[in-house]
């Protein structure tokens, strides 16, 4: 991969090239990377945010919608060139794990932590993802009830066509996921779970740990499936004292989950 087409995968705006470390940002099922606009004013500017843009997406909306991550990780090497962790929501988190591994695959530079939010152990198929099999109305349904997906999605055509297509392909990718034994990652692995997230529950989530052969840690934060939307303080708080460790050359491992 070229450095401009490594480029593609991230918008310039907001780059910290000060910044000890640097925070890799996957979206969840139809987001992109406008989900994390209001990150960079939340966090430390010794911390820098990157989201990654995925294609078929916001900015990348021409491109066909593709998920893929190989790709997303040879980006990532690419671009890397200070201490850096991943950050994935709900999909996100799921596909960031297959990032990590990719890394691994690649001999590049590991993350030096890998943050899971909002989503179950990727040995455990996601309880939502066969909902793709059903019609348009009843599949955005099940999001609304199942998740808390906007009313939105249901109440206004126009969004409704722009995210469909996206949400589909997404959740076609979680249907179809098949989990590849591996030895377990190196890289300290946190997971954050919404305190009333009907389907990524704190105790689904700490199974996560069997993923984490180099220190685990869960917290649960309060609201639910999309409580970055309620509780951004609180969790840019969180995890930058965490990166601190990095940042300040502490110890890498976070505290074990019991």
């Amino acid at each position: 991969m070229t450095t401009g087409q490594a480029q593609r995968w991230f918008a310039r705006a907001g780059n910290r090239p000060e910044a000890g470390c640097v925070l890799f940002c996957l979206p969840y099922s139809g987001g992109g990377a406008s989900m994390f606009h209001d990150w960079r004013a939340a966090f430390p500017t010794e911390i820098e945010i990157a989201p990654v843009r995925l294609p078929g997406r916001e900015d990348r909306i021409a491109e066909p919608i593709d998920l893929s991550p190989p790709a997303i990780a040879a980006a990532i090497a690419e671009r890397v060139d200070r201490p850096y962790a991943v950050y994935g929501h709900s999909l996100g988190a799921r596909l960031g794990f297959d990032v990590v591994r990719e890394l691994r695959r690649l001999g590049a530079r590991p993350p030096e932590r890998l943050y899971v939010a909002a989503a179950v152990p990727p040995d455990e198929p996601v309880p939502l993802a066969r909902a793709v099999e059903l019609p348009d109305g009843a599949f955005l349904a099940a999001l609304i009830d199942g998740i808390g997906a906007p009313t939105e999605l249901r109440d206004l055509p126009e969004l409704r066509e722009l995210l469909l297509p996206v949400l589909r392909a997404d959740f076609r990718w979680l249907h179809e996921y098949r989990f590849r034994p591996e030895p377990p990652l190196t890289v300290p692995v946190v997971a954050l779970a919404g305190a009333t997230d009907p389907q990524a529950t704190p105790d689904r989530m700490a199974g996560w740990s069997r993923q984490a052969a180099a220190g685990f840690a869960l917290y649960t934060l309060p609201g639910d499936h999309f409580f970055t939307r309620t509780c951004l303080t609180e969790l840019a708080a969180l995890l930058a004292a965490d990166l601190s460790a990095v940042t300040d050359g502490a110890a890498a491992r976070p505290p074990v989950y019991r």
